[in-house]
Order: C-alpha cells, then structure tokens, then sequence
C-alpha cells in the first residue's frame, strides 16, 4: 500500500487510538500495512491499550487482525473480553 493510500484510509491518525503524532506505517505480518502512533509503537501502560475498544469496530482486516493480535498480548481481563466480543468476517477469520 503506498504512503498516500495508507494516510488517506486512516484519516492521517493512528489506526488505534486515533493520535496524529508521529504515524507511521507498520507491517501486521501477513496482512499488510497500518498507521501507528509512536506511542503505540512503543511500550505504553496497560491503560493506554483501552483505545483498542474503539479500534476494534475497524472496517479495515489489517486494523482487525492488529487489534486481535495485540489484545492476546495485554493479558488483562478486559482485553480477553473484547476479543472474544470481536465479529470477525471469514476472510479476516482466515488471516488470524
């Protein structure tokens, strides 16, 4: 995906918690690209990951599989909760 596609798509602002600082793309492996944030990227507070409730209603099947992969890495009740509320489409099932 080129850079003007990726920016468009997401809006200029990362694709998990809606930040504008410092986006750049980022490689879901064997999905294709989204926008993150730096602070995303980095290492935030369990806390900071509660933007994944919002990222998860993503029309987008790489923002899906990003939110779904990352929620198993949380370990806090409330991840392991949203993840098994997501609806996932086959398509996006077949990516996991």
């Amino acid at each position: 995906m080129t850079w003007g596609t990726l920016m468009s798509r997401a809006h200029g602002m990362c694709e998990f918690c809606g930040g504008m600082d410092d986006c750049l793309p980022v490689e879901v492996d064997g999905v294709g690209e989204i926008l993150l944030c730096a602070i995303c990227e980095s290492d935030p507070p369990a806390e900071h990951w509660r933007c994944l409730e919002t990222a998860a209603q993503s029309e987008h099947p790489e923002v899906q599989v990003a939110v779904w992969r990352k929620l198993a890495e949380i370990g806090e009740p409330w991840a392991e909760d949203l993840r098994g509320r997501m609806r996932l489409a086959p398509e996006t099932q077949a990516l996991l």
